[in-house]
């Protein structure tokens, strides 16, 4: 037992949805045994905290782990500005690796307004295997070898070519996923082993305990059955692996309560390929379906039928619309009564779809970050999509006022592995309209994503007998402090301190 006192602890009371403000806590046996810095009795270790804040651990209800891990040091573009730059970089990629690979580079954000190609890997890796992932991951840039090497099929859609029909290099769609696999599958698993741990680390670093991991392409019930046990091996955080397959009777079978998260309805809007009601303003057409509605439906209804929480990617209006719609017809427009499923990122959905999504009871996994990045004016959204539609991209505050559960996440590495990012973005909606409180946020991190976790019982919120799971912040950001400017200097898992600062 050890006693916990001289510090602002927030504890939440789901049934009012309130926190209440205390100046200690008793954790016993891994569980939070009281919330007064009284109640232990004499000659108990006591820990003073200095005055410091607590909160819940937090959740990342959407990362992609070895991405995460990969992507770290010269291999992370993501501070790239201009294509003179993006040019030195990839001349400077660590090449003793069996690849060549970066990735998060992203030309909405440059200032010269110029185009990824994958001219700079032909001057510096012609003969190598190399490739260049987009920061949302929907496309990708390869060297002539690399197509050779992968043995893509010409027809797969999404292979670029100019106009005297020659390869550009520039992947997306179909081509963009099959090249991506094969290739990633060339890095070594020691290499992967690395890349997990280092992710894993950063998460650790920034209070994100409870960890929402996207499993994809893995193919056989074995080999995601190995890569559940090996994210136990890493370390203390509480795993939530979520399987990106349209396979219920998978999950069932490996004794998880969800499916999904990362099964694409279509693609991102940095890279063109959301599906979207209305054309691109920036571009011909208005992306792609990548399923049908029947296989939409077929997949929701299994899950149901299971009792399996069924999740989706879903960026664009034409997207989310299809998602909505195959829920309406499997649930007959009221909420499941014992599954919860989710909409992973959920960007550019019209008032009315917000109202249908809360009234299906769907649970919204969102990306605060994403406005942040791409929401200001001027900024990509707006080039895609024109002012009026930017305007209400990711809107958090509508889809909350609407009675839907938010549960945030960074999509890492997209955006930062921060959930205090990711808050300080969602009190900070370029669209006042659309902002949070920053309890709001906490809450969107901690509790609401236990329960798209099903473990709300368990974790999410300072309570008596929840596990002791907490993050001391240098500051208190909801009394006045910004959250960008708090730092994570403890996180605590099970009442023992997994990070310090």
């Amino acid at each position: 037992m050890r006693r916990f006192i001289n510090c602002r602890a927030y504890a939440f009371d789901p049934a009012a949805r309130t926190y209440r403000l205390g100046v200690g806590f008793v954790v016993d046996g891994g569980r939070f045994a009281a919330l007064d810095d009284e109640s232990a009795g004499a000659g108990v270790a006591t820990i003073d905290l200095d005055g410091a804040t607590v909160v819940p651990a937090f959740a990342d209800c959407h990362l992609h782990l070895t991405d995460t891990g990969y992507t770290t040091g010269p291999r992370n573009l993501a501070d790239v500005r201009d294509a003179q730059s993006f040019a030195a970089r990839v001349a400077a990629l660590p090449a003793d690796d069996a690849v060549i690979y970066a990735a998060n580079y992203d030309e909405s954000l440059w200032n010269d307004g110029a185009s990824a190609t994958a001219a700079p890997l032909e001057r510096a890796f012609a003969e190598r295997l190399a490739m260049l992932v987009r920061v949302d991951g929907h496309s990708c840039l390869i060297n002539r070898r690399t197509f050779a090497e992968l043995a893509l099929d010409p027809s797969l859609e999404g292979i670029e070519r100019d106009a005297a029909g020659e390869l550009t290099g520039r992947l997306s769609l179909d081509a963009n996923w099959v090249a991506q696999e094969r290739f990633l599958a060339r890095i070594s698993a020691a290499q992967r082993r690395a890349a997990d741990e280092r992710a894993h680390a950063l998460a650790l670093a920034n209070g994100a305990a409870h960890l929402h991991a996207q499993l994809m392409g893995l193919g056989s019930r074995e080999n995601y059955a190995a890569a559940i046990e090996g994210l136990g091996w890493l370390g203390p955080a509480k795993w939530h692996p979520k399987i990106c397959e349209r396979d219920p009777a998978l999950a069932l079978s490996l004794g998880l309560p969800y499916i999904g998260g990362d099964v694409f309805l279509d693609g991102s809007l940095g890279s063109g390929t959301a599906a979207l009601v209305a054309p691109y303003c920036d571009r011909p057409g208005n992306g792609k379906l990548a399923l049908a509605d029947d296989e939409v439906e077929a997949y929701f209804a299994e899950a149901e039928a299971l009792g399996i929480s069924a999740g989706v990617h879903a960026i664009g209006d034409r997207a989310i619309e299809q998602c909505l719609a195959a829920w309406e017809r499997v649930l007959g427009g009221v909420p499941s009564a014992r599954n919860r499923h989710f909409i992973e990122h959920f960007e550019l959905a019209t008032p009315a779809q917000i109202a249908r999504a809360a009234q299906l009871g769907l649970y919204l996994s969102m990306q605060p970050q994403f406005d942040a990045t791409w929401g200001a004016p001027g900024g990509m959204y707006e080039a895609r999509l024109g002012r009026s539609r930017a305007r209400n991209m990711n809107a958090l505050r509508s889809a909350l006022r609407a009675g839907a559960v938010l549960c945030g996440g960074d999509d890492s590495p997209v955006c930062k592995l921060s959930p205090l990012a990711g808050m300080a973005a969602a009190c900070n909606h370029h669209n006042s309209d659309e902002r949070l409180t920053p309890l709001e946020a906490l809450t969107m991190y901690t509790y609401d994503a236990a329960r798209l976790a099903h473990a709300e019982d368990s974790s999410g919120a300072i309570a008596e007998g929840y596990a002791a799971d907490f993050v001391v912040l240098d500051r208190d950001p909801f009394a006045g402090a910004a959250f960008v400017a708090t730092q994570v200097m403890q996180t605590w898992i099970d009442g023992e301190r997994a990070f310090s600062r």
